[in-house]
């Protein structure tokens, strides 16, 4: 004979297949199903997209519009100096210590050390071993690639000394997108190797860390990440919200750019005299000689046809030994399609 549960035993199992922890469904040799126990948790989908869209975007407002102009200022600068085609991609703007950003570098690659005059505390640029390598076959003279080059080692004195070059082109393309907030003084002070003697603030201050993924001719040829301290940004976050208001105002423009334009948009005209209906058949049963009476007033005016639609009323005639017509008024359905507001 089976054993009999307790009331207590019935209790427990009950709240225990409620929730989830024991299965209700059984195999047919009485053990429990290879199915996955899947726990239902609850979720705040408001709380949800807020985590999704990350804190810096909240913090420093409008900071990804400055960010995304510095990238394609950027990509331009290495296309116009490298003669290759660069472009650039912006992702998701991290928050971190300072500490931890260093150390998901991993040590390879190598760190610019930029003053940003007149705030405090500068900025790092970093351009890890692929890149690195990429723009140094480049600029050596070796011919376009299908494959980019990583080694694996650090990179020497010499091969840092080059890299300078397009790191000092950071500074322009950085002033170039702060001037609507700032006018800045970027100088690349350092460029660095060992990430150990890398120190622009304390370990465990809050920093913004901007991933750009870098391409040539639509290949993947590395990275490059923007690290900077919050305290760097914070005097301007006023600025910084109020810049949301200065694009929005110059975005307005762009509907007076489109009414000008959509003024010299070319559109077909036709001067229709009549219209009527037929049947497939008698369109089929149509021979040379045939006369098809439009059901045309000649002493009505024409309907003007502007796009398939109708526009104007017009006479028709010459002029110049060409035919011509003459608009009499707008069409208008209204009142019964004459509606005649003088000669034109």
């Amino acid at each position: 004979m089976e054993p009999i549960l307790t009331k207590n035993e019935i209790t427990e199992l009950l709240a225990a297949i409620k929730t989830g922890k024991v299965l209700a469904d059984f195999a047919g040799n009485g053990s429990h199903s290879s199915k996955n126990i899947i726990h239902a948790t609850e979720v705040n989908l408001f709380r949800s997209f807020e985590s999704n869209r990350g804190n810096a975007e909240m913090r420093i407002p409008n900071l990804d519009l400055i960010i995304d102009s510095f990238t394609r200022k950027f990509s331009t600068s290495l296309t116009n100096t490298l003669q290759r085609n660069f472009a650039m991609d912006r992702e998701e703007i991290a928050i971190t210590d300072f500490q931890q950003s260093l150390l998901d570098l991993k040590s390879q690659g190598a760190v610019g050390i930029y003053s940003v005059a007149p705030l405090k505390y500068g900025c790092l640029f970093h351009i890890d071993t692929l890149l690195a390598f990429t723009l140094l076959e480049i600029m050596l003279g070796s011919s376009l690639s299908n494959e980019s080059l990583a080694l694996d080692r650090n990179l020497t004195t010499i091969e840092i000394s080059i890299l300078k070059t397009v790191m000092e082109e950071i500074c322009h393309d950085l002033q170039k997108a702060m001037r609507p907030i700032i006018e800045l003084q970027p100088l690349l002070t350092k460029v660095e190797s060992n990430f150990r003697l890398v120190s622009i603030v304390e370990p465990e201050t809050e920093v913004l860390v901007t991933s750009f993924k870098v391409r040539i001719a639509g290949e993947p040829c590395g990275q490059m990440q923007l690290i900077i301290p919050y305290l760097t940004l914070e005097p301007l976050r006023k600025k910084f919200k109020e810049f949301a208001t200065f694009t929005q105002a110059s975005s307005n423009s762009w509907s007076k750019v489109f009414a000008r334009e959509a003024l010299e948009m070319e559109i077909k005209m036709t001067a229709r005299s009549g219209l009527i209906d037929m049947t497939i058949r008698k369109i089929l049963d149509l021979r040379p000689g045939d006369i098809v009476d439009l059901q045309y007033n000649p002493e009505q005016p024409l309907t003007i046809m502007v796009e398939d639609q109708p526009f104007f009323l017009a006479i028709p005639g010459e002029r110049n030994g060409k035919k011509a017509f003459h608009v009499t008024g707008h069409y208008s359905n209204r009142l019964g399609g004459v509606h005649v507001h003088g000669n034109t």
